[in-house]
């Protein structure tokens, strides 16, 4: 048991140095596979979340518009391939050790009436965290748990490509220190095969980077129902579960240099997310995500989501040993 909590710790802390989360013109953030990584884990349980995601921005908005030809910038699109990691081992009933990481495979601009294109790639921040277990109810299928730890970027210089140093929004890290807090709610309803979730993600900039520049903070507050799907003729969809993620992001303005860019930083979306989920054996849980925001708005004019999609892995290691 030791030995395991000692090599949970050794890969969290390497991990600090070979990836991240994104922050800048979107985030993937922490992809629920079939909601069943949200409580504290079982003592002497690892959870391994793996997933990559492709998101795609190509349009502008003035506000909660899209914006006429006249403000529209100079990048006609932006995209990125990520991938990621999150680890979680129990320490104990009530409390849970974790670690988030991820590498951008590409993060790209391009640009309008030229071909030019700028291209980042490589690790982001990562996460270290504890989840404690604030109240669990197993009759009434109730469970609240808290989560905080400390955001960390794999590299505080600005990359350079070519021998030119990439625009901040094409950095595969924002070169902030930071926190993250978290809140989890689980309400089950075992009669319908349902669940109630509600996870809110907060996450403060301490740092500004060495260009000068100092995020905003962030919030993300999310509503997830999901439901077991049942077949009387088959047992196979006894192990879907299908989940409508409504999911609401506030971005608030970064500084330049001390100063306040909030015309052209700072935003609210509202996301809908479905999301499909099949359980192998109660091993493997295997997740697809789609990404479409219903409303946005931005501060000044900006470069807007279109859409993103997730495929996820989970799996437990340690039950039955």
């Amino acid at each position: 048991m030791k030995l395991v909590v000692f090599c949970i710790s050794i890969i969290a802390l390497s991990l600090v140095h070979t990836s991240t989360y994104p922050q800048c013109f979107a985030s993937p953030g922490n992809p629920i596979a079939g909601s069943a990584n949200l409580g504290v884990l079982d003592k002497g349980i690892l959870r391994t979340v793996s997933f990559y995601q492709y998101n795609l921005s190509d349009r502008y908005f003035f506000e909660n518009s899209v914006a006429p030809d006249s403000l529209r910038g100079a990048v006609s699109s932006a995209n990125y391939n990520y991938v990621g990691l999150s680890l979680g081992y129990g320490i104990s009933p009530k409390f849970t050790l974790e670690a988030e990481a991820g590498y951008f495979i590409n993060k790209t601009q391009n640009f309008r009436n030229t071909d030019f294109t700028e291209r980042g790639f490589g690790f982001s921040n990562a996460v270290i965290s504890g989840k404690y277990n604030v109240y669990r109810n197993v009759v009434n299928g109730v469970e609240f748990s808290i989560a905080a730890g400390g955001k960390i970027p794999f590299s505080t210089k600005p990359q350079i490509v070519d021998g030119v140093e990439l625009s901040i929004d094409a950095q595969p890290s924002t070169g902030n220190f930071g926190g993250v807090f978290q809140s989890f709610f689980v309400k089950e309803f075992d009669a319908i095969s349902a669940r109630i979730i509600m996870i809110n993600r907060y996450e403060k900039n301490f740092t500004e980077n060495k260009r000068g520049y100092f995020f905003g903070d962030s919030f993300s507050n999310a509503l997830f129902l999901s439901k077991h799907l049942a077949n009387p003729y088959t047992h196979l969809t006894k192990d879907i579960t299908a989940i409508l993620q409504i999911r609401h992001e506030h971005n608030k303005p970064y500084q330049k240099d001390g100063e306040l860019r909030d015309n052209v930083s700072g935003s609210h979306l509202l996301i809908i997310s479905p999301q499909i989920n099949y359980n192998l054996r109660m091993t493997w849980n295997f997740s697809l995500t789609y990404d479409v925001p219903v409303y946005q708005f931005y501060n000044g004019t900006q470069l807007a989501k279109a859409y993103a999609i997730t495929f996820s892995l989970t799996k437990d290691f340690g039950y039955g040993l």
